[in-house]
């Protein structure tokens, strides 16, 4: 199976839920649909229709490209994590096929990092009006904080410890050990730069980096 083929086994796991922030947009059923039942709205607060379309770069956008705009994040978040887990452009289809679920926290978490980035990012002049500094700074604590001897320690709290980025990577390194191979793991990481924790609910142990080392 090709990674675009697998894109389309995992792009409608999470969809969008309609949050009613945009006055009169109506998603399209592509965006709505939720195989497993998530939406990304639900892992963090600035994840709202009406934050993705007033930093998106058209000023004035109409509801059918607004719609196209939010399927290709969709499809964004889920390349960008099945490129992360698998080291070649063929994999294992029957794998994907029986275990699509083991994805999706991955790809909801590479969503608000995927949106986070444009908010941060987007030079919209509403946005900059619309977004105050303390938003802004704890939208960067939400994404970019670490905790790692409290997470060493306990795997206790795991949602909460961590910031929206070394969760991505604590998901991704665990498909990496059910899917993926392990050559894909980053060849700079030294013995100081990653810590040991448990994968929740099992007696597994591994390593992870710790993005934030200097």
């Amino acid at each position: 199976m090709t990674l675009t083929e697998a894109k389309d086994i995992l792009v409608n796991r999470l969809g969008f839920r309609d949050d009613e922030t945009v006055t009169g947009f109506v998603l399209s059923a592509s965006n709505l649909q939720s195989d497993s039942g998530r939406f990304f709205q639900s892992e963090h607060s600035a994840v709202t229709l009406q934050n993705i379309r007033d930093c998106q770069p058209k000023a004035q956008i109409t509801t059918e490209k607004f719609n196209a705009y939010l399927g290709q994040l969709k499809e964004q978040a889920v390349i960008q994590v099945l490129s992360e887990v698998f080291e070649r452009d063929q994999m294992d289809g029957s794998l994907l096929t029986k275990y699509p679920r083991a994805f999706d926290n991955a790809i909801s978490l590479r969503m608000v990092i995927i949106i986070s980035e444009i908010i941060l990012t987007s030079s919209r002049s509403n946005k900059i009006a619309r977004f105050t500094d303390a938003f802004v700074g704890k939208l960067n604590y939400d994404i970019f904080r670490d905790s790692v001897q409290k997470f060493a320690a306990s795997n206790v709290g795991y949602n909460v410890a961590m910031g929206a980025s070394t969760r991505f990577l604590f998901e991704i390194n665990s498909l990496r050990r059910r899917f993926g191979n392990q050559r894909n793991m980053l060849k700079t990481i030294t013995k100081s730069e990653v810590f040991t924790t448990q994968i929740p609910e099992s007696d597994e142990y591994f390593t992870i980096p710790n993005p934030f080392q200097n």
